[in-house]
Parts: structure tokens; C-alpha cells; sequence
């Protein structure tokens, strides 16, 4: 007879693929699933799963947990783990914490956080993994490279079109880390170092990418009204490179961007068509979480935060930059300052401080930008709920938080973070599988679980199948959802009574264990 260290009874069993659901009992030994059917074992724990979905473990293909630096400040990332994510990958949006290749390779999240907190012991992948190893994470982490970060690790803070020399010293960073267990390399096109890229620079690194089997996953050029155009650039990227595409966080910002939806996703559909691998994800709200310095004209942003603000000081300058945001349609009372090293301005929208001030909209972005050295987050209601259902319905489609991993404490920040760090994936599951019925169970539940894995290539996890990875959720189909709130996001989702990392649990009968169980991944 067959001993288990676990055996969850009689749960609702989704295995990841999108096939029906089947009532039966999950046997773990180990870190290992070892059994599916009707099992027993008087010697085994027991979980009484009636009435529950059991599934795999929901993976994250657009986290920030590194970049933002709550890896390092909350290694047990438990915003994850109370809404069923087991798997998170970083690295993405350009920039990454590994290789690095010059002091200034790592400026690039400077932007997003104080890098002065952290005391950076690694320069190669390799080392950066080893020194993640240490941190004992809650989840499992793996991380694509930023080209942001292996564009300053050669030609520093400039901002310029680098040379064939240096694409060479590039590509060979590159393939070192792809080697060392990168996933693949992420673009972060919007971004003041990258945005300078010419395409063909980007189809010469890309054939790395391919080579070594990774993925290339990017923040497009555009999400307004350069959406069809940035799209469109992705896609001749992977036919020429003949690479795997991963488009991050895909959406179009903007009333007057909206009707670009649909034709995007008809762009992606008839790329794959061709043979193109291309997927996209979608965080399924119908807010943006963004920097504030990048409602700037992109011109003005050229150069990185040093030139901006050079221009941002010029008096001539700086009329320019106030001369274009007026013709742009900012909703300034639709924008909230979420965080800042200025706290007093935290919670209040860019139209209230204008007021308070008795400045203009424009004076005051650029004064916030300037004032914050460029580290003001925002999160602005300006995109289509509509458009995120069809994103959400769409085939090619993964769910990811885009979010960072944190603590209920991290609140004393008096920082204000999107809700999705807390509850994408439970408000996925609530909002558009629950109580919309846009799509059904096992489809969801494939979005966020075997269609990522399978696009990472990572290997025995997102499926609950004989000798995979025990990374287990067991949860409430009725009652998971999210607690999050724009004005109050620190607060766990509900409803998700065990999670399962590597075989040990990590939530148990709905709260956490603390205990850390997860481990570092690397692309196989």
C-alpha cells in the first residue's frame, strides 16, 4: 500500500490544462504529487477538501518583487501567497537586478525604489541566484534579464545608440546569464535607455534570446497612441529573430487609445496565425500603476532622469514640456499619488495638489517629478473595463499581477500601492470568473497556471499530475476575492484556505504558516 505524507479528499481537481474538473483525492510525498485518484492512508494528514477547487499553483509571469525590492525587504512575499500564487518570475520591463556590469547597471530601478537600501554582493546571474538562495523565499522566483539593466552595465548612464562593439559585449553578458538561468530577456521599450533602440539593434540581440531558448518579453513602445505601431514592431522582432514573445501587461491607456484594443489583439491573432509564439498578459483592472515622470513627453524624457531634469530646471525648457502636457488629456483628479519620498502628498490627487498649490496641472506633475527625483508612482483610471474583459477572454492571454510581493505592516511605509499586489488574482477570479462568468473555471484556471508554465518551459510545475511539483492551491470557489482597496490595499484576499510550495504549506485553513518554502528557478 502506498504511503502519503498528505492526502487532500475529495476536492473539486482542476489539473491546469483546461479539462473538467474531476472529484477525487491529491497524495503529496515529499515535494512531489505521487498519487490522483481515491487514495488512503491512515498514516497520512489529512485535508478534507469537499465543496473546494483544487488546483495547480497560480504562477506570475509580470512581477516586480525584485526590482521594487520587496524580495529583499519581505522574502516571504505573502501578498502572493494569500491569493494562490506559488510562482513569480521578475526581471521584467528592462530592468533586473542581475548582470551587472558596471556600478550603473543598476540605476535602472531607481525609478521604483531607494537602491541605497540594499547592499548588492553579486555582479554575474549566477551570483545574483546564489545570493536569492539565502533569502529562503516564500514562493518560487525566477527572473527574465533587463536590457535596461545590460545597457548601463556597458555604456553606463548614457543615453545614446550603442555600437557593434558594444552589442557585442551585450550579447555576450546576455548569453552568460540565459546560461546561468535566466528565462529570457525583457525590453522595457518605454523607458528613456531603450526607448533609443532602433529595431534592428533589438532583432540582433533577440537572435541570442532565441538561441539560448529563452523568451522575449517586452513593455511596449507604446500603450496610447502608438499602440498598433509598438505592436506591430513586436511582431516583426520575433518573425525576424524568430523568438517567443511575451508581451507585458498589454493594454491601451487612454480614451482616445481604446479603439486600439481590438485591433491589437487582431494583430497577435493573426501573428500567431503565421506561426509567431506570442502571448501577451493582462492585469485585470481597469487602473494602470505607472510612474508619474512618464506622462512627460517622451522627448523630454530622453536621456534618462539627469536630462529631464536639466530641462525640467530650464526655464525654455520647461515651457516646452508645459506647452505639450496641455494638449494631452491628463484627468488630473483621476490620478493618485501612491507614493513618494514627499509622504504628505501620498493619497491626494494630482488635481487636488494642483489646487492646493494654486498651480496648473502641468506645474505641478513637473514640480512632483523634480521635487521626488523622479520616484513618484501613481495609479490612474484610465483604461476600459471592456477592453480588459476581452483581454481576459482572449485565448492568448495570461492573468499577472504586475504587482510586488508584501506584508499587511508594510502599510507603516505610509506608501499606497495598486491593490493588485494583494488581490489580481483573487479579483480575476472574483469579479470575471465568479460573479461575471466570462469565462469558465478550468479556462481560468489554465490562464494562470499550465499556459504560463508551458510558455516558460518550466518543467513539473502548473499541473497537478502524478510525479509534478506539489505547488497546491486549495480554495473557496465562492468566497476568494480581494480585500484590496485603492485607499486601503494592504489586506489580504480571502478564500484561499491552503497553498502548498514545494509540497509543504504555506497557508494553512486560511492563514499563513510563515513559514518559507519556496525556492529559486532557472530556465530549464
Amino acid at each position: 500500500m502506498a504511503t502519503y505524507d498528505i492526502i487532500i479528499k475529495s476536492g473539486m481537481v482542476y489539473d491546469g490544462k483546461g479539462g473538467e474538473p474531476i472529484q477525487a483525492d491529491v497524495g503529496i510525498t515529499g515535494d512531489r504529487i505521487t498519487a490522483i485518484g481515491q487514495l488512503t492512508d491512515k498514516t497520512a494528514k489529512i485535508i478534507n477538501a469537499l465543496d473546494k477547487y483544487v488546483a495547480p499553483g497560480f504562477i506570475d509571469i509580470t512581477n516586480h518583487s525584485d526590482t521594487h525590492l520587496t524580495l529583499l525587504k519581505y522574502p516571504g512575499l505573502e501578498s502572493m501567497l494569500m491569493q494562490g500564487i506559488t510562482t513569480a518570475i521578475g526581471g521584467n520591463c528592462g530592468a533586473s537586478l542581475a548582470p551587472l556590469g558596471s556600478p550603473d547597471a543598476i540605476s535602472g530601478i531607481s525609478k521604483w525604489a531607494d537602491i541605497s537600501e540594499i547592499n548588492i554582493n553579486w555582479a554575474t546571474f549566477d551570483e545574483y541566484l546564489r545570493e536569492s538562495v539565502t533569502l529562503r523565499p516564500g514562493i518560487n522566483f525566477g527572473s527574465f534579464v533587463g536590457y535596461g539593466t545590460l545597457r548601463r552595465g556597458v555604456i553606463g548612464d548614457g543615453v545614446r545608440v550603442i555600437t557593434q562593439v558594444e552589442r557585442e559585449k551585450i550579447k555576450f553578458l546576455l548569453a552568460n546569464s540565459l546560461d546561468q538561468g535566466a528565462f529570457g530577456l525583457s525590453l522595457g521599450l518605454s523607458y528613456g535607455h531603450e526607448a533609443i533602440s532602433p529595431i534592428e539593434e533589438l532583432i540582433e540581440i533577440a537572435h541570442v534570446v532565441r538561441i539560448k531558448g529563452g523568451i522575449l518579453k517586452i513593455h511596449l513602445r507604446s500603450e496610447g497612441k502608438g499602440l498598433l505601431a509598438a505592436i506591430n514592431e513586436v511582431v516583426r522582432i520575433g518573425r525576424e529573430a524568430g523568438v517567443s514573445i511575451q508581451i507585458s501587461h498589454l493594454k491601451a491607456i487612454g480614451g482616445k487609445s481604446w479603439h486600439m484594443l481590438a485591433p491589437a489583439l487582431d494583430i497577435i491573432h493573426n501573428a500567431r496565425g503565421s506561426g509567431l509564439n506570442i502571448n501577451f498578459d493582462v492585469s485585470p483592472y481597469a487602473t494602470t500603476g505607472s510612474s508619474l515622470y512618464l506622462l512627460i513627453p517622451p522627448w523630454a524624457r530622453e536621456g534618462g532622469f539627469t536630462e529631464l531634469f536639466k530641462r525640467i530646471d530650464d526655464v525654455t525648457e520647461r515651457k516646452k514640456i508645459i506647452d505639450t502636457l496641455k494638449t494631452y488629456t491628463l484627468h488630473p483628479n483621476k490620478i493618485l499619488i501612491t507614493s513618494s519620498p514627499i509622504k504628505n502628498i501620498v493619497g491626494k490627487t494630482l488635481g487636488e495638489i494642483a489646487e492646493n498649490g494654486g498651480i496648473t496641472t502641468e506645474e505641478a506633475l513637473l514640480a512632483l517629478v523634480r521635487t521626488s527625483q523622479g520616484r513618484v508612482s501613481i495609479i490612474g483610471r484610465t483604461l476600459s473595463v471592456r477592453n480588459t474583459r476581452k483581454e481576459i477572454e482572449n485565448p492568448y492571454s495570461f492573468i499577472a499581477s504586475d504587482g510586488a510581493g508584501y506584508i499587511e505592516t508594510a502599510s507603516d511605509s505610509g506608501d499606497l500601492i495598486h491593490p493588485r499586489s494583494f488581490g489580481a488574482f483573487a479579483h480575476f477570479w472574483h469579479r470575471f470568473v465568479q460573479e461575471r462568468a466570462l469565462i469558465n473555471p478550468q479556462e481560468a484556471i489554465k490562464k494562470i497556471t499550465f499556459a504560463v508554465a508551458e510558455k516558460l518551459k518550466l518543467r513539473h510545475r502548473g499541473v497537478l499530475a502524478k510525479d509534478y511539483i506539489a505547488d497546491i492551491v486549495i480554495f473557496d470557489p465562492k468566497s476568494f476575492k480581494e480585500r484590496s482597496t485603492y485607499r486601503d490595499p494592504y489586506q489580504y484576499a480571502i478564500g484561499m484556505e491552503w497553498v502548498f510550495v514545494n509540497g509543504k504549506a504555506a497557508v494553512q485553513e486560511g492563514k499563513l504558516t510563515h513559514m518559507r518554502h519556496g525556492g529559486i528557478l532557472k530556465k530549464s
